[in-house]
């Protein structure tokens, strides 16, 4: 993909499923790349692999419902590559046992959630978009949004949903209020995606189907198929997008 060589990529969650292989594709593709992830041993096994097939990368550790710790990890950043063009923000938490309706909800289930998935994602584009207006002075950001903030496909999650919907007005605003600054803001809307624990969670046969069986195309996602909008929302093929949502959901969101 056009002008993503030699670019510098700060991705959340990249120690494991959608954000790992969006680290790894834009690795390909010649970014050099900070891996962002809660867990320090995820994020140095997405940097072993990344720099196992040829690329450059730097392990960082933040929580991203914590402003410190997400601020020093975009320190972190540019100070091992002197710069942020593109932010990849898609760390976020899901429980569907401890996510549910709303009257039997703990508060405190829902703290944690909207922390990581609202608040969370709001600190990593406050302060990766200050770094990409401190160094490049343009760039790309690309949001993990979900179809649970559109549509009520996944009943019981009420923090999640909500989560998620919070984020998809986030980047609507972000795109607007970047658009004249040269900073295009997008949204993928992965579907139904088999990363770890998902493939887990649905290892029965009769699990999975029943997880599939209102798709269109009767199968999840693998997290690769996620990383290849993220990379195209990422590089120059885009260049006149902003303020999009591309779902990549086999369908889902078309019923």
């Amino acid at each position: 993909m056009r002008g993503l060589k030699g670019k510098v990529a700060a991705v959340t969650g990249a120690g494991s499923g959608i954000g790992q292989a969006a680290a790894k594709r834009l690795a390909e593709e010649g970014c050099k790349v900070a891996v962002i992830d809660w867990k320090t041993s995820a994020a140095e096994a997405t940097v072993a692999d990344i720099e196992k097939a040829g690329g450059e990368a730097v392990a960082v550790t933040a929580d991203v419902g914590q402003e410190d710790q997400v601020e020093a990890a975009f320190r972190a950043v540019v100070d091992a590559f002197g710069r942020v063009d593109i932010l990849v923000s898609n760390a976020g938490v899901f429980s569907a046992e401890r996510d549910g309706k709303v009257d039997t909800l703990p508060k405190s289930v829902w703290d944690e959630i909207v922390s990581s998935n609202l608040t969370g994602m709001y600190l990593a584009c406050k302060h990766g978009v200050a770094a990409i207006k401190a160094t490049t002075g343009t760039g790309a950001v690309v949001i993990t949004g979900s179809p649970t903030a559109i549509l009520g496909v996944t009943p019981a999650s009420i923090a999640y949903s909500s989560s998620k919907g919070g984020v998809h007005g986030l980047a609507r605003v972000m795109a607007v209020d970047y658009a004249r600054e040269g900073i295009r803001v997008n949204v993928v809307i992965p579907g139904f995606t088999l990363s770890p624990l998902v493939r887990e969670l649905v290892a029965d046969p009769a699990v999975y189907e029943w997880n599939v069986k209102n798709i269109p195309m009767r199968r999840g996602a693998e997290p690769d198929e996620i990383a290849g909008a993220v990379a195209f929302l990422a590089s120059d093929d885009a260049s006149y997008m902003t303020g999009s949502f591309i779902t990549v959901d086999g369908g889902l969101t078309a019923v």
